[in-house]
């Protein structure tokens, strides 16, 4: 590069003044053409020349000459670098050929750069990316390629991809090298696109590594505290803090594959990813003032990292996270007002609700109560931050918390409704309407929204709203809420029944989202078509088709039942897609390991997905409910819950989370059920328990079903078939008896023998369910005499007068069933 170093020497003058004024004022006047500005590089290059022909240039001249060209070619306008006789002139060449020989120096040596050599480096750079980034804004391709194929040369590629892997494996203390990030934005401002970045899975990996390198680097927290303070950021400022983020890996946090280096590279990115969160925990513990500006950009980086699946310490980092904004919340509430505390407080409290929308996190803030730090954002005017304390709360709330007042939270969500301009395109409503979505899982919400004419609101929503004007999210939100409305509640779905202008624009959303394939919009307007146009037609359907299998059978003497259990499914897995990895492992293992027979809905769904769902139940001996917060609030989920339950299924409720609570609708139909925690157990010992139940419930129903058609065939054979069932329930009118009538109400001969049979096989179980549906389907008690009468009197009829065992008396005190009602 030049002779030894001396510094006794001047160094020569490379750029003239006249130059330098030329430069400075094109900058007002851009008067500068491509051939001026190719002169002008022309006389850089010969001074150049002339300083290293006269024998005595030291590597301090050398340096002095080349930092003053780069400062000069920096200060021009970088569009004009794109005019090609500019870009393709030999001082171009030379600035990459420096690129070239600095990268060679810091290679050769252990010791980093020196700081003019650094300065330099990063300067030539600055030349190139302040070129490529006009580039961007012209949206020239063909400047874009002519800056490529400057750059991306062999040379260049093989030396930047060296140096990385080279300062990956051996040089230690890289954090604190400024080259790093140099480097960081030569590689992705600059080569993103050529061979170097797709040509090899390796590349990928060194790209990510060097992104870490230079987010993990002194230089970031410099620039973080830059940002902080409100100072102004130069070009290593914003490259550290916004464009190194956009090449994050935020991907899951597991290996698939089992290779040494992805699991190698995946403990330093999740080791990174540590690091970054406590730094940022550390910035949000400062007691400096913090600007806007500074603590949206902390939390927005917080959320990314939160968000990446499989983050080892998720829980721990969550937790803090939480603690902080409740922090800042609870102590912007308690300040004197400031112009400035709204923003910070609108930006933590949407940081709040956009992490309420990952379930994790939710159970989390669920677990911690934290209704009373939001409380005092709803009780001020209404306004942006009190509706999003309002959406939070949609979230976070759990079914006690709502019973305390569930007026308030709907009157909320329904004055937002009422704002609506059917004809304008409100961005607002997006949130509003998936808070009321996730508020539909709870009833008593759900009938206060009914009764303040929400359900009305979004009727006419759906109808009468422009189709141009609506967001398919917004439409899909709303369909969910319309159909989550038709649960238990014979009004509301009267009332879409009736209302055939709402379902055919519902079908005609069908038809559109089916043809242009939004399976998520598609599904929402099936489900609500499914439940207030086809569900009642497919019963009656099933039922004649049953009846008919039945008559064909008397008339034949066969029986078609045993044909019938030759295609059923052992289970059927409900489950919510957050949960899907632990359901399709738990499907594998029934399926493959212990020969079940499964319905999983990614298997045999063909047409209707729906109808699909139905013929599932219909088919399977059990349903298995993988119960989860994400299931709670899915009314795909109830949609099967509730058609399984309303169809009597026999239901295996399985706990798909540790501490989750079955409670609402959910806990109304899993009821006193046993559930299979495979959020305590370990995999296979939950497997087992898993297995040993349906093998159990299999081996009890089988022996019920066996005593029915005994109890049947001699009821027919003694021709008092009739008789039996005109007897029960004639004794059923008696007062003492009469709450067991209501359950029994529409049995026939049957299907009483069946109840019977059932409450024999296991008595204390039957009048624990029997108990449980009279009380939340009637509200009516069922006490223990009047079960025992009804038990006395099915006997006198079936048994002729047999009376119970004394193991079963013996076994009905153990389990207290005379206790105080």
């Amino acid at each position: 590069m030049a002779t030894k170093y001396d510094t006794e020497l001047s160094p020569p003058v490379i750029v003239n003044t006249s130059n330098l004024s030329a430069i400075q004022k094109d900058l007002l006047n851009s008067y500068l053409t491509a051939n001026d500005i190719c002169t002008m590089f022309d006389e850089f290059l010969v001074q150049f020349e002339r300083m290293e022909k006269t024998g005595v240039t030291t590597v301090k001249m050398f340096l002095d000459a080349v930092e003053e060209i780069t400062t000069a070619v920096l200060s021009i306008l970088p569009y004009k670098l794109l005019d090609p006789k500019v870009l393709s002139h030999e001082l171009m060449d030379f600035l990459r050929q420096m690129i070239i020989d600095l990268l060679h120096n810091w290679q050769a040596f252990e010791m980093r750069l020196n700081i003019q050599e650094t300065d330099i480096f990063l300067k030539i750079i600055l030349v190139f990316v302040h070129a490529a980034e006009e580039v961007s804004s012209t949206n020239s391709d063909e400047d874009r390629q002519r800056i490529t194929h400057l750059l991306a040369t062999k040379t260049i590629l093989s030396l930047i991809r060296e140096q990385i892997l080279d300062n990956n494996l051996h040089k230690k203390g890289m954090n604190d090298d400024p080259n790093i990030c140099a480097l960081g934005l030569l590689t992705i401002k600059l080569l993103k696109g050529c061979p170097f970045f797709y040509s090899m899975e390796q590349n990928a990996c060194l790209i990510e590594t060097l992104i870490l390198n230079c987010i993990d680097s002194y230089d970031y927290i410099a620039s973080l505290r830059q940002l902080l303070l409100g100072e102004s950021l130069n070009d290593i400022d914003r490259f550290l803090l916004y464009t190194c983020w956009e090449y994050v890996p935020f991907v899951a946090l597991t290996s698939s594959q089992g290779l040494d280096n992805t699991s190698k590279n995946t403990k330093l990115i999740n080791n990174a990813y540590d690091e970054f969160l406590i730094r940022f925990e550390h910035a949000l513990d400062q007691s400096l003032p913090i600007t806007a500006a500074g603590l949206s950009y902390i939390l927005e980086r917080c959320e990314q990292l939160l968000n990446i699946q499989k983050l080892s310490s998720l829980n721990q980092h969550a937790q803090n996270i939480i603690d902080r904004l409740v922090k800042i919340l609870e102590n912007l509430s308690s300040a004197s007002p400031n112009n400035g505390d709204d923003e910070l407080i609108s930006i933590s409290l949407k940081t709040f609700y956009n992490l309420s929308k990952n379930p994790e996190i939710r159970a989390i803030m669920k677990k911690r109560h934290l209704t009373f730090v939001l409380n005092k954002y709803t009780a001020i005017e209404m306004d942006e931050n009190r509706k999003i304390a309002f959406d939070i709360l949609a979230e976070i709330m759990d079914e006690q918390e709502i019973k305390n007042n569930p007026s308030e939270i709907t009157s909320a969500f329904i004055y937002q409704l009422k704002q609506i301009n059917l004809n304008e395109y409100n961005s607002n409503l997006d949130n509003t309407l998936s808070s009321l979505k996730a508020l539909m899982q709870h009833d008593q919400i759900k009938n206060e929204f009914i009764k303040q004419g929400g359900l009305d609101k979004v009727i006419s929503f759906i109808r009468d709203s422009d189709p141009d004007k609506l967001s398919d999210k917004q439409t899909h939100d709303a369909l969910r809420i319309l159909w989550s409305c038709t649960f238990n509640n014979p009004e509301a779905l009267n009332k879409l029944q009736k209302d055939q202008k709402l379902m055919t624009r519902v079908n005609q959303l069908f038809e559109k989202s089916k043809k242009n394939e939004n399976d998520t919009l598609k599904n929402a307007a099936e489900g609500l078509i499914w439940k207030v146009e086809k569900e009642e037609k497919f019963l009656q359907e099933l039922a004649a088709e049953k009846e008919k299998k039945k008559q064909k059978a008397q008339e034949t003497g066969t029986e078609e039942e045993e044909e019938e259990e030759k295609e059923k499914y052992d289970c059927m897995i409900s489950y919510s897609w957050t949960d899907m990895d632990l359901a399709h492992r738990i499907f594998k293992q029934l399926t493959q390991n212990l020969g079940y027979k499964v319905w999983l809905d990614q298997e045999e769904m063909h047409g209707s997905t729906i109808e699909a769902m139905a013929n599932a139940v219909e088919s399977a001996e059990f349903i298995l409910v993988c119960m989860s917060d994400t299931y709670k609030r899915s009314v795909n989920c109830q949609s099967e819950a509730e058609y399984a339950f309303n169809r009597k299924k026999h239901i295996i409720p399985i706990k798909m989370k540790k501490d989750f609570v079955a409670d609402g609708w959910l806990g109304f139909i899993i009821g006193t059920r046993m559930y299979i925690d495979f959020g305590q157990h370990e995999f296979d010992k939950a497997i087992q328990l898993l297995d040993n139940e349906i093998r159990l419930q299999k081996k009890n129903r089988k022996e019920a079903k066996e005593m029915a058609k005994m109890a049947i065939k001699a009821a027919a054979a003694s021709e008092c078939n009739d008789d039996a069932q005109e007897n029960v329930l004639n004794r059923q009118n008696a007062p003492n008896i009469k709450r067991m009538s209501i359950l029994c109400d529409g049995f026939k001969g049957e299907e009483l023998f069946d109840l019977y049979t059932m409450c024999k096989t296991n008595s204390i179980l039957m009048y624990r369910s029997l108990k449980f549906e009279l009380l939340h389907g009637c509200n009516r008690i069922l006490p223990i005499y009047t079960y025992l009468r009804f038990m006395s009197c099915m006997r006198a009829v079936c048994d002729d007068g047999s009376i119970p065992s004394t193991q079963t008396m013996k076994k009905s005190h153990e389990y207290h069933l005379f206790d105080d009602e």
